[in-house]
């Protein structure tokens, strides 16, 4: 009996970036998932999508006996490429015939093959439609997968998504019956079009954010019992449902119980570039999160025949996520969004987890996403992370992050960007029972009334503004000194300054630039969005006081607050707690 691993497909018919999939000589012809190859026509796998990582396989799972299924027709020969360090080999071949052919490889125990790829030569005409990669050892362990899915008002992404998944799973022998969808709908105006089937289920719940949304997923999927594994998964995703395949299968084979597998994100605007594969957290830093992999161009063939080692997370991000269900009987931390994956990866999955080539989905750009409000969670979040997940986090740590931070958005014009950061700030000073007793959805429906700093349309005039050319890094590093001792340009004669509307990049905090201008056109790179900040001095000094002040109390309380949190945690991320937020009941109701 043969199992499978992999399946390594070709693109849909108009996919914009082929070559992730595919490589191709001479005439080819694509249809809808298969293509036709003219005689001396060769259409070869070895992509970031279409190789099989043996060394990772060899590494990570029981797997040793493989072998491959080429489901293609004609008149051409089957070609199985091994990569060892940079050294290509042919190691089987077959012609084809009209019929699916199974080609023997061997064991990856003794074999020091790094990557493996099947190449198609066309003799005559030839219809190739997927490669298989399979093996006929079973796996040591019955893997049952429960996607979550957290969706708000996200039709337009989630319904296609979950469309794709169910049919996915009704087709495939080897998923029907061990994948099932959960969709947690905080918005409760989703329609599937179904219901009362085994393989999808959907469950109201309160406006609570992703943390509440996959709390109570990971809840509701406890109770029923069936799942072994979960995979979290975002609603605004367009996902490559190939990562199903390959997910079950490492989870049925690999030798880590815990093992856990993250999905790489790939740029929706630019679908070849990968943004993160995973991220390393570096809590001294001022920007923490360090994505792994990011900006890799994953046509670029090297990327694709590299046997790269498994590298070390500290999380793995929630738009593709997957774990043991027994993995940790906590629940995420109630803090909505930003930073409950971060929590969850620190604390239980991210020592575990891995990538794996083709396991990936797209997403939109996040400076798109961005605004004073994001940073609201971004200060409260992972001043509460730091302080419940590092023994060495120190008071000066946050309050050299947060100055710096304040110091970029109070000189960059980004005034409504600060004043999110310190109301975050004083949220966190608030401690753990307010955290606990918040209600999130009345907050975040008043944090995101924010009118200033978010992305929009560009009008006609702005679009007409032209970019602003960089200066060199020296020039911009010596406006960057000068803004402190000039005090952002308040001190430089108004006469000096600029009037003139100067534009710099939207994730940007154009301290430099705004030394000698007055006004500053933050704009994306690629698409006309965007929004203007001008200098305002009065805001800026009673934001500067306000910076302080915070500071002063983040150094008078910050020992008892760590102590707090610390013991408050337990209860905080417990099933009671949860269960009275989604009843809409203070998680600490007072007596």
């Amino acid at each position: 009996m043969q199992y499978l691993l992999q399946r390594s497909v070709l693109p849909a018919q108009g996919f914009a970036e082929p070559l992730l999939y595919v490589r191709e000589s001479g005439a080819v012809q694509h249809g809808d998932g298969t293509a036709g190859v003219s005689a001396g026509g060769v259409l070869s796998f070895d992509t970031s999508f279409g190789v099989f990582h043996a060394g990772r396989w060899r590494r990570l799972t029981s797997v040793d006996r493989i072998g491959v299924r080429v489901v293609a027709s004609g008149s051409g020969r089957a070609e199985v490429v091994a990569v060892t360090r940079g050294h290509e080999q042919v190691i089987a071949s077959a012609e084809l015939t009209n019929e699916p052919i199974d080609i023997a490889i061997g064991g990856l125990r003794e074999a020091s093959w790094g990557v493996l790829y099947v190449r198609i030569v066309a003799i005559g005409a030839c219809r190739v439609q997927r490669v298989e990669w399979r093996t006929d050892m079973p796996g040591g362990r019955d893997v049952r997968l429960n996607l979550s899915i957290t969706t708000f008002n996200r039709q337009s992404y989630v319904v296609p998504t979950v469309k794709k998944v169910l049919s996915l799973v009704r087709g495939l022998d080897e998923l029907r019956g061990r994948v099932r969808v959960l969709v947690v709908d905080n918005a409760n105006n989703v329609d599937f079009g179904e219901s009362g089937t085994p393989e999808l289920s959907v469950v109201p719940n309160r406006n609570l954010g992703g943390a509440g949304g996959f709390a109570r997923g990971l809840m509701w999927l406890r109770a029923a019992g069936w799942a072994t594994h979960v995979l979290f998964m975002d609603d605004d995703i367009n996902l490559e449902t190939e990562s199903l395949v390959r997910t079950v299968a490492l989870f049925a084979y690999a030798r880590d119980p815990q093992l856990c597998v993250h999905g790489a994100m790939i740029s929706e605007e630019r679908q070849w570039m990968q943004f993160e594969a995973g991220s390393k957290y570096l809590w001294r830093s001022l920007y923490p999160l360090r994505a792994l992999g990011q900006e890799d161009d994953l046509r670029d063939r090297r990327h694709a025949m590299r046997d790269a080692k498994e590298r070390r997370f500290a999380y793995s991000a929630w738009w593709y996520t997957a774990f043991p269900i027994g993995i940790t009987g906590d629940n995420p931390l109630p803090v909505f969004v930003r930073g409950d994956d971060v929590a969850f990866g620190l604390m239980h999955t991210g020592r575990h987890t891995v990538t794996l080539n083709g396991v990936a989905v797209w997403h939109a750009d996040f400076h798109l996403k961005n605004n004073p409000s994001s940073l609201f969670y971004e200060m409260r979040n992972f001043a509460t992370i730091d302080t419940l997940v590092f023994d060495r986090h120190r008071w000066w740590h946050l309050a050299r992050r947060f100055l710096a931070l304040s110091f970029r958005n109070l000189f960059g014009f980004r005034y409504s960007s600060a004043e999110y950061m310190i109301r975050g700030m004083r949220a966190f000073l608030a401690g753990p029972q307010a955290l606990a007793e918040v209600d999130h959805t009345a907050l975040h429906d008043e944090l995101r009334q924010v009118a200033e700093e978010k992305p929009a349309p560009l009008s006609d005039a702005h679009a007409a503004v032209p970019m602003t050319q960089p200066r060199p890094k020296f020039i911009r590093l010596i406006g960057f000194i000068l803004s402190l001792p000039l005090v952002g340009g308040f001190l430089l004669p108004a006469s000096v300054r600029s009037k003139n509307l100067r534009t710099a990049p939207i994730d940007s905090r154009a301290v430099g630039l705004a030394l000698r201008h007055d006004r500053i056109l933050y704009r994306h790179d690629r698409l006309s969005e965007g929004f203007e900040c001008t200098r305002d001095r009065a805001r800026f000094t009673a934001l500067w006081r306000d910076v302080f002040s915070v500071i002063g109390q983040l150094a008078r309380n910050y020992g008892r607050l760590k102590r707090e949190y610390h013991a408050a945690y337990p209860s905080l991320v417990s099933d009671a707690a949860w269960q009275r937020r989604f009843d809409g009941v203070s998680a600490a109701p007072k007596r």
